[in-house]
Parts: structure tokens; C-alpha cells; sequence
């Protein structure tokens, strides 16, 4: 048979496998070589007609195999984060380097680093990535892979004065549990630490594949910590962000990208600690509490999670309720109501009664999504408190007026003003004031007398 046109299949075949004229070559070429191993045989030893099914047998098996790696994208079904490579390259020598130099160089990185353990890596075979090129069909693949991050672009090998490769990489995240909103949020500081576009000399196609995936597995890494912390894993965000930190403070060159991950990584990481910290403080472990909180203002010492942690801590452990006042103070900037439910509760402990009813009334005004949470986490602290506490009354009224006020339950509102007034002393008139006008409405609502 002729040379020539064996030669010429084998390029289809392997160059366009995904093609019907790939699979057409591959089959030819499957019987030109079933037929040459039959000419081999001892003569009567097989009969044709035997050999012959054997060879449709592995036909339907090549058609099968066809299929499957024309057709089918492997779904990302695993407990572990899902990173999605789809990029295009449109030559046969840019594909090898972008499999041999690139993806490689990030399944690497990734063993190598805390980010290992991780991550599962899907490629998306060269043939299929030019269907997913732009952010509408990210989407689309999205609904077949179900993964959480997503690279894509395309790599292309031109002649520009000498032969160079031009790179364009974009990035989705679309992590799960964060809500939909966050995640856009995600991917526009993950689109801010990866390059629009790279482009290097062939003679150094080794080194800028490289490189390009050195930053492609830093910005995975950073928005990978960021997603675990908000999806409730900050002992793995601390890891990946702290691994991430010290890898580019130890690089003597800095790449694109790398000033936008340091300036913000201290604040995360800070973030970060005082979420454990708090974790650790609702254990009642003090050690491991104290430990992470001064990280965390280590970091930043503005952290406004940490400062809620260490006033609670200064009244709780240090019975230190005035440096628990002076902490909240830094706080009084920030929007969320946490820590004016935690200063009004100090002013009332030290009988502060008028600076403890402004905070109050601005309480009342409050509508804040979390304010329900905090209210209940509020009434469940003072409850226990009351369990060994017989000097503070005052402390009734504050239950109230968060059963009242913030959670609607007239019945322990009830309850709770009625033992203050009958506790309250001649210091609290102005408070029992305000319970007793409470109580009228309370009753006028329930329908009590």
C-alpha cells in the first residue's frame, strides 16, 4: 500500500482525531493494520470470517472511544474546590507547550503547596475549549462541569519579527456556597490579579508558561482562601492566603499581580483570624481566643471582628468592662449593629442608664438583616448571666426590649419588664418609666389585661 497515503491518514488521525474524517483515518488505518497482523498468520490456522468480527469489534470500540472524546466533558463531582482549565490553543506545537509547560507547571504548584490537597484540576480537551471562550458560555460549561473557578482564553503562535506566543487569560468563580452576588465579587478582584494578555519568544516558550502559570496559581490560591472564608473555612483561608504571603514575599520578582494580593492580603488574613478567634471564644478556650485575636490586630489593628471579640473577651475573662467600653469605641464608624447592641449592654452594667438609652433608641431605628441573629444571641447571654447574677435588674429591662423590640416575643417581654419593675431601685425611674408604657401596649397588643 502506499506509503504516502498511510502517512497522510496518520496525520489526519492525529491531528483531527475529533473530526468524522480523524475517526474515518483512525478506522482505515485500524483495518489497514487488522489486515497486515492477519497476513501474518499461518495459513488455516484462523479463519477470515472470525477475524474479520474481531476487527468490527474493535471498530465499534474505536467509534465508542471517538464519542466519548469528541463529545463528552467529565463533570466535577467531588467534595474538593473544582478548577477548570479551558483554553485554546490553535496549533499543534502551542497546545503541547500550553499541556507540557503550563497546565502541568499549575498541577505542580498545587502539590507542592498548601493548595494540594485542595483542588481538583479538569482540562477541557483543546478541541472543545473554543466553544467556551468568552464569559456567556463559561456558563454553559459551568452547567456541565459544576465546577467552582474557571481559566480561560487562548494561546496563539504568531510571527511577530520572531515566532512568540500570545497568551489571553479571563477567570469566573462561581463557588458554591458563596452567594451568586459574591462570587461576581470574587471574580472581578480574581480578573484583577491575572493578566489580560502574556506574550513571550518561542526560544522562551519553557520560562513564560512558567510564569503564566506561577500567577494563574496565586490568584487561584487567593480567591480560593477568600471563598473558604465565607464559606465558613477560615482555618483553610489562614493556610492558603498565609502560604500565598509567604511565597511572594520570598520571590525576588514580583509578578503582575502579585501588588494587588499583598495589598490586601494582611486584611484577610486579619479577617480571618478573628473569625477563628471567635470560633475559639464560643468554645470558652481562652488560650487558642487570645492567640488568634492578637493576629489578627497584629494585621490590622481596625479589625472590626477582632475588636468585637476582644470587648467581649475584656468584660467576659478580664471582668473588665470600662477597657471593654474604650474597645467599642474604635468600633463606632462601622454600619453593622453588633456593636451597639455590646455598648449598650456595658452602660447598663455600669449603670451608664442615659448613655445606655441613646444606644437603645438608635437600636430601635435599626434594620439590619443579621439584627434578629444578634438580638437572640443577646437575650441568651443576659439570660445566663441572670442565672448568677441577683444585683443587676437592670438587666431585664434590656431583655425586654430585645424581646420586644427585636424579636417580637410579647410574652417573655412581658415577663421580663415585669420583674424589673418589681426589682428596679429608685436609680432606674426613668427606665421604669419606659417599661411600665411598654407594658400597657404589650397588654393592649396580646390581648391581656
Amino acid at each position: 500500500m502506499d506509503k504516502d497515503l498511510l502517512k497522510e491518514a496518520y496525520r489526519i488521525a492525529t491531528n483531527n482525531f475529533h473530526r468524522w474524517w480523524g475517526l474515518f483515518a483512525s478506522s482505515f488505518l485500524l483495518g489497514v493494520v487488522a489486515l497486515m497482523v492477519y497476513g501474518l498468520l499461518p495459513d488455516d490456522r484462523l479463519r477470515f470470517l472470525h477475524y474479520a468480527w474481531g476487527i468490527l469489534a474493535l471498530e465499534i470500540i474505536l467509534v465508542t472511544y471517538w464519542l466519548i472524546y469528541t463529545f463528552w466533558i467529565p463533570k466535577h463531582n467531588q467534595k474538593c474546590t473544582g478548577l477548570v482549565i479551558c483554553i485554546y490553543a490553535d496549533s499543534n506545537d502551542a497546545e503541547q507547550n500550553l499541556k507540557r509547560d503550563f497546565v502541568d507547571s499549575i498541577k505542580k504548584q498545587f502539590t507542592n503547596s498548601e493548595i494540594g490537597g485542595v483542588f481538583k484540576i479538569h482540562t477541557i480537551k483543546n478541541h472543545l475549549a473554543p466553544r467556551f471562550n468568552n464569559f456567556e458560555s463559561i456558563y454553559k460549561l459551568h452547567k456541565k462541569v459544576r465546577g467552582h473557578i474557571y481559566i480561560f482564553g487562548e494561546v496563539k503562535k504568531r510571527k511577530n519579527g520572531d515566532e512568540q506566543y500570545f497568551l489571553s487569560l479571563d477567570g469566573l468563580v462561581l463557588h458554591r456556597p458563596v452567594p451568586m452576588q459574591v462570587s461576581k465579587e470574587l471574580g472581578k478582584d480574581f480578573l484583577a490579579t491575572l493578566p489580560k494578555g502574556i506574550n513571550f519568544k518561542d526560544e522562551f516558550a519553557f520560562t513564560g508558561f512558567q510564569i503564566s502559570a506561577d500567577i494563574v496559581t496565586k490568584a487561584v490560591e487567593y480567591i480560593s482562601g477568600i471563598a473558604a472564608s465565607i464559606s465558613g473555612n477560615p482555618f483553610l483561608a489562614t493556610r492558603l492566603h498565609n502560604d500565598l504571603k509567604n511565597r511572594i514575599a520570598s520571590s525576588t520578582n514580583r509578578l503582575p499581580g502579585d501588588q494587588v494580593i499583598l495589598s490586601k492580603i494582611d486584611n484577610l488574613l486579619s479577617n480571618e483570624y478573628a473569625i477563628i478567634s471567635a470560633f475559639y471564644l464560643s468554645k470558652n478556650d481562652q488560650a487558642k481566643t487570645y492567640e488568634n485575636l492578637k493576629l489578627s490586630l497584629e494585621l490590622n489593628p481596625k479589625c472590626y471582628q477582632s475588636l468585637i471579640v476582644e470587648s467581649i473577651t475584656s468584660f467576659s475573662w478580664e471582668n473588665d468592662p470600662k477597657k471593654s467600653l474604650s474597645v467599642l469605641k474604635k468600633c463606632h464608624d462601622v454600619a453593622d449593629p453588633t456593636w451597639r447592641y455590646n455598648e449598650a449592654f456595658v452602660h447598663f452594667w455600669l449603670a451608664q442608664y442615659p448613655s445606655a438609652w441613646k444606644q437603645c433608641e438608635k437600636i430601635r431605628k435599626l434594620n439590619y438583616s443579621n439584627e434578629p441573629d444578634i438580638s437572640r444571641q443577646v437575650t441568651e447571654f443576659n439570660e445566663n448571666l441572670l442565672r448568677t447574677m441577683t444585683d443587676k435588674p437592670v438587666l431585664y429591662f434590656w431583655l425586654g426590649f430585645n424581646y420586644y423590640f427585636k424579636q417580637k416575643n410579647l410574652p417573655l417581654a412581658l415577663k421580663s419588664f415585669e420583674t424589673f419593675i418589681q426589682k428596679a431601685d429608685n436609680s432606674m425611674t426613668s427606665l421604669t418609666q419606659k417599661a411600665s408604657s411598654w407594658l400597657v401596649d404589650i397588654k393592649r397588643e396580646g390581648n391581656w389585661k
